[in-house]
């Protein structure tokens, strides 16, 4: 018999009454898959990719116990001759299960790429390293799914009879494998644009200097502009200077001041169009 469970209370209650030695508060505290063979029972424990949602199956006496948000779609009328043989329902439920998962997984894994690809446009270091942690944590997840799916295969466990659904479990096997790979092969996608980033600051900072060179360079030659007449009219006032040479040569004076202002700015905007500065 297949049980479904989508309330915990309910589930923990139910569990309780089959006086097994499990502490099923502490399952739910795992964040990994989890798989345990007793005498008496099977238990099998998967989180999703958030690990706030999570997905038991406990196999005890013939009887399936399944604690889940999931949705199996019918599977009764596809599994229809395998249901009806002996450890078929748990071998199915066993299978749909690991199905469910990793079809959560490979939507979240869609929604990483998705978040890479804005970045590939615009790559901020602060949203790349969060993607970088996402992928971390899908990948250590896949992993987990392909090591049990490895473990249940090569494990004698009576309730699950990979004969009956060989060909699905294979197919299982391979696509659990193709998603893990997707993963991998992205966490060097993340060190890509981890160096994007740092170029595009780099290119931006590079950019500043420039900009504050331009700066200083205008100051730099307001300033030497403003030094040349400061410097004649500082001369001019001091009397005893003024009255010995310049007072019969003021016109010549007010000219050389004029001369040496312009031939200032003149050569200022020379040296200021060989930076070649933008």
């Amino acid at each position: 018999m297949i049980k479904f469970f989508n309330d915990l209370e309910t589930f923990k209650k139910q569990i309780s009454q089959l006086n097994l030695e499990l502490n099923i508060d502490a399952v739910f505290n795992l964040d990994f898959a989890f798989f345990e063979r007793h005498d008496k029972y099977t238990l099998i424990s998967i989180p999703d990719y958030d690990v706030e949602s999570e997905n038991i199956l406990l196999i005890h006496k013939n009887n399936c116990y399944i604690y889940t948000i999931k949705n199996f779609n019918n599977f009764q009328k596809r599994f229809k001759k395998i249901l009806s043989k002996k450890f078929g329902e748990s071998t199915v439920m066993i299978l749909l299960l690991f199905k469910v998962i990793l079809k959560n997984y490979s939507q979240e894994f869609l929604k990483i790429r998705s978040q890479m690809n804005a970045l590939d446009l615009n790559p901020f270091l602060d949203k790349i390293e969060e993607s970088g942690r996402s992928l971390r944590h899908l990948t250590d997840r896949i992993e987990e799914l392909v090591n049990l799916i490895i473990t249940l295969k090569e494990t004698e466990v009576k309730e699950f009879d990979t004969s009956l659904i060989t060909f699905d479990y294979d197919m299982l096997n391979a696509e659990a494998r193709y998603w893990l790979e997707r993963c991998r092969s992205h966490i060097y996608r993340v060190a890509s644009l981890r160096t994007k980033s740092e170029m595009l600051s780099n290119r931006e900072l590079n950019v500043t200097m420039k900009r504050l060179t331009v700066i200083m360079t205008f100051l730099s030659i307001i300033g030497i502009v403003v030094s040349v007449p400061g410097t004649i009219g500082a001369i001019f006032g001091i009397p005893a200077l003024s009255d010995a040479y310049f007072k019969q040569h003021t016109l010549g004076l007010v000219f050389a001041l004029i001369f040496a202002t312009i031939l200032t700015v003149i050569l200022g905007y020379i040296y200021w169009r060989s930076l070649k500065l933008k």
